[in-house]
């Protein structure tokens, strides 16, 4: 697509910048004897219907934004057409897509029992943000309590009664990066989503930090094209990084079906045994829930490092973060 623009005399008002369209854009100008600039003479029935189809323009480059850009599948034998998401993959046939709200989304947390996460995750539950915006969600945690919406918000007094996994949710830190070692707690949080079995009732799966910045409406938009089959989202160059991860319907089915194929990997990731700098062992989920699928379960993995995710640690950003690029979380 193509936005053309003009400048007028004396001044720059009106005109749109191609990052607030949150999509690659292309500006054409006209340049003519007066001024530097050519502007055409048209009747004022024409420029109606200008303003009209221009309207009409944006609102579909605003609408499609998201869904113009994506990853690449990280497969061979797959085809690929440019200017669609995931490389021209067709939608899967049990996609519910229907009524233009986008894919089905189910979402879920782990929560501390005190503290800043139970504040957080209150906040959102009471503006219906974040997990809360998607068509399921869960709360685990080591015990079952209320979760109640804090006090003031559009929501306030609404009640989510959190899933227990049981066992401490403490844990130290340790390996090259100095992580939380939590792939064991991870691991029972898994297997308690393969026993509640919700997952299987919507297209995509959706594991979200209580401290995640994280808008549903967005996520739909860019999965309105997803690939067949079990496939997960990976949202950083430097791997996948655990404050939001999108796992297909298939993908969680597969490791559901196969938990223990990924034993060995689980015990790799809690084995401070070896010299620090050992990237292979002491790591924390998000790398296990990375080699799991790819390495033990042959998930495929499509690549989304522009929309999913900003975040400093995958080099996003400095200091200035902004919220109206159509990322899906921060």
């Amino acid at each position: 697509y193509t936005v053309i623009s003009g400048e007028g005399g004396g001044g720059g008002g009106g005109q749109l910048l191609p990052e607030q369209l949150g999509a690659r854009t292309r500006s054409v100008s006209f340049h003519g004897e007066s001024g530097g600039r050519r502007w055409f003479a048209l009747p004022s029935w024409a420029h109606v219907a200008q303003a009209l189809a221009l309207s009409a323009l944006l609102a579909a480059l605003v609408s499609v934004a998201l869904g113009s850009r994506g990853g690449r599948l990280r497969s061979s034998g797959t085809e690929r057409r440019e200017g669609m998401p995931f490389g021209g993959i067709r939608p899967t046939r049990n996609s519910t897509l229907g009524g233009g709200q986008g894919p089905s989304l189910w979402c879920f947390a782990l929560m501390m029992p005190l503290g800043i996460e139970r504040e957080l995750l209150a906040a959102q539950l009471g503006r219906g943000m974040g997990i809360f915006g998607c068509d399921g969600y869960s709360v685990f945690s080591n015990d079952s309590f209320p979760l109640v919406a804090a006090s003031g918000e559009p929501n306030s007094g609404r009640r989510v009664v959190t899933l227990p996994i049981g066992g401490s949710l403490t844990v130290g830190k340790g390996g090259k990066w100095w992580t939380a070692m939590n792939t064991d707690i991870f691991v029972r949080v898994w297997t308690a989503v393969f026993l509640l079995g919700r997952f299987r009732q919507h297209d995509w799966t959706v594991k979200a930090d209580p401290d995640t910045v994280f808008v549903p409406s967005r996520l739909k938009l860019l999965m309105s094209y997803e690939p067949a089959g079990p496939v997960y989202i990976n949202n950083c160059r430097f791997g996948l990084h655990g404050p939001i991860e999108v796992l297909s319907r298939g993908a969680v089915a597969v490791y559901a079906d196969n938990p223990s194929a990924c034993d060995g990997i689980q015990q790799a990731a809690m084995d401070l045994r070896p010299p620090f700098d050992d990237e292979d062992h002491a790591f924390g989920e998000d790398e296990f829930l990375k080699l799991c699928l790819e390495l033990a379960l042959h998930v495929r993995r499509v690549d989304e490092f522009d929309l999913l995710l900003s975040e400093k640690a995958c080099g996003h950003w400095t200091d200035y973060v902004s919220c109206d690029q159509g990322k899906v979380a921060f």
